[in-house]
């Protein structure tokens, strides 16, 4: 037999690696673990963990260390992480040391997902904070009549633009999770009125799994379509934004926005509450878009008679994952897993 070589003797050994470092000394929570990689949640933030192997598995340099990468700076008791990730995984993840190219697919795409998700609400905050303070410094300051001056909001049109693009970014994402698991015959990126083709023709595809699909298909039109406006805007398909705005009865108006749309228009309304619909409705649409995949891959194979089911606060495993895969016993949902 043949001696093992130092660097066989160091990869095959027994090993412990710190997650998180000096800035973050919570435990780790959970861990989720693909072909690729090894996904820890601690209570403050997401990391991946890569094995030398990983990196180089040829086995050719020595000095190669096993590490963590922050991947998502939200941990364990954020929102977005329950909603996203840990609704995958509730519905999803396989436990076991061999996992499935579907199964890896899914967990990058939801890590991506996650991560679209958490820097839109990190752009819509920053947006709804400064026009929010805008407004309190002018309702609460003396103004004199020959200096009179009303909020302004600097590049406003530029900072709904990057919401457009996130907001598209997160809705492409969501799409992706629909291509991997039904369209991944596809060699180009299937048009959104292609999904609902694909899916109306399951053998098992029940009226109410569509219908769910047609309501998650109008709004990321919408999304599509706001985008769109923003991007290339031309008479009829455009955002209309107006900043500030005083009116002849003496009141000041918020910024506000109008999607001139014939397919999606949306009436004249404060930017605040735009962007904060959009923002809370695609994480909606992100967490639900679990529970649809999940319930029509059910209707293909179920010899357990399991079920996607809504948990009340209760009986959850997480605060913020209401969706988990479930068995009927005496009438009562018990959550598998």
């Amino acid at each position: 037999m043949r001696e093992k070589r130092e660097i066989d003797r160091q990869r095959d050994a027994a090993f412990s690696l710190e997650v998180g470092g000096d800035d973050d000394k919570s435990g780790i929570k959970e861990l989720i673990s693909t072909s690729h990689r090894l996904y820890t949640l601690t209570e403050q933030a997401v990391y991946s963990v890569q094995l030398a192997d990983d990196i180089d598995p040829e086995r050719t340099n020595l000095n190669i260390p096993n590490l963590s990468q922050k991947v998502i700076s939200a941990g364990y008791g954020d929102e977005i992480v329950g909603k996203v990730l840990l609704t995958a995984m509730m519905l999803f993840h396989e436990n076991n040391s061999q996992t499935s190219q579907l199964h890896d697919d899914l967990f990058e795409v939801t890590v991506e997902l996650t991560k679209h998700n958490i820097e839109l609400r990190s752009v819509v905050a920053s947006l709804v904070e400064e026009i929010s303070s805008e407004e309190e410094k002018f309702c609460s300051g003396k103004q004199k009549v020959k200096s009179f001056r009303i909020p302004s909001i600097t590049d406003l049109n530029t900072k709904l633009h990057g919401i457009m693009v996130k907001l598209d970014q997160t809705k492409d994402c969501i799409l992706k999770l629909y291509r991997i698991h039904f369209l991944a015959d596809h060699s180009r990126r299937p048009m959104l009125h292609e999904y609902r083709k694909v899916l109306a023709n399951l053998p098992e595809m029940t009226d109410t799994c569509l219908g769910a699909w047609d309501e998650q298909e109008k709004f990321l039109s919408l999304v599509r379509n706001v985008r769109n406006c923003s991007e290339h805007p031309k008479p009829g398909q455009q955002l209309v934004v107006t900043d500030f705005q005083m009116q002849p009865d003496g009141s000041v108006n918020p910024p506000l926005i109008e999607v001139e749309h014939k397919e999606t228009p949306i009436r004249l309304l404060p930017v605040v509450e735009f962007v904060e619909f959009l923002r809370n409705t695609i994480l909606s649409y992100s967490e639900l878009s679990y529970s649809l995949i999940k319930s029509i891959k059910l209707l293909e194979c179920n010899p357990l008679n399991e079920r996607v089911s809504e948990m009340p606060e209760e009986a959850r495993r997480h605060p913020f994952v209401r969706l988990y895969r479930t068995l009927n016993y005496d009438g009562v949902e018990r959550i598998l897993g």
